[in-house]
């Protein structure tokens, strides 16, 4: 926890992940696409290389500080 009582991924330092079983992932705090193919996206975030596996990938919604991923997701790694 941040001062005040805020989540660590208030501020913009770390990446949160919530995934909703293996059909959804929504990544909040990146700083970019890095590669983005159906079987795996390379995302850049404040604290290093995130990558989302699986099959039939999508980014179904992307801005400047989320993505949201569907598609059957099969593992998720932070480098």
């Amino acid at each position: 926890m941040l001062a005040a009582g805020l989540p660590m991924e208030a501020d913009g330092s770390t990446a949160k992940i919530t995934m909703l079983g293996h059909r959804f992932a929504l990544i909040e705090n990146h700083r970019g696409v890095y590669a983005y193919t159906e079987n795996g996206i390379t995302l850049t975030g404040p604290e290093g290389m995130l990558s989302v596996y699986g099959k039939d990938l999508e980014i179904k919604e992307l801005d400047r500080e989320q993505m949201l991923v569907e598609g059957y997701i099969t593992g998720v790694t932070y480098e």
